[in-house]
């Protein structure tokens, strides 16, 4: 099983508006007041949960001093790269534009409304890669 990133964010609302921008999917039939999280969809499958700072550090007092963001990032592997990239470059800051990497992959970066950075890239190139036996 996959690790199953959970973002710490100011506000709900806007976060997943501003995902659905992006061309993602929101199942919050688990939120409720003081609870307040939803698992985010990226075509049709799971891919991170959304919830609220405030619910997050409730539920779990050892992050109570953690800052929201962090120095790190996730990958997102899509089925069609170019656009993907024209879709969120419409939305999102891109904070490095679609390029190659070292291994061979294609992928971009942006950064959401809480300041995590989301690496895309191809999926067919990445699961053809020595680097798919881990996606």
């Amino acid at each position: 099983m996959a690790f199953a990133p959970c973002l710490s964010v100011h506000d709900t609302a806007a976060s997943l508006a501003f995902y659905k921008s992006l061309g993602f999917d929101a199942d919050s039939s688990t939120a409720r007041p003081g609870d307040d999280i939803h698992m985010l969809l990226y075509q049709g499958e799971f891919c991170a949960m959304i919830y609220l700072n405030a619910d997050l550090k409730n539920w779990l007092p050892t992050l109570a001093d953690t800052p929201i963001g962090f120095a790190g990032m996730f990958y997102l592997p899509v089925d069609d790269l170019d656009a993907a990239y024209r879709h969120i470059a419409e939305h999102a800051e891109i904070v490095k534009p679609l390029t190659a990497d070292h291994n061979g992959q294609r992928m971009f970066y942006f950064r959401d409304l809480d300041g995590y950075i989301i690496g895309v890239n191809d999926k067919e190139l990445l699961d053809a890669s020595e680097l798919g036996k881990y996606a």
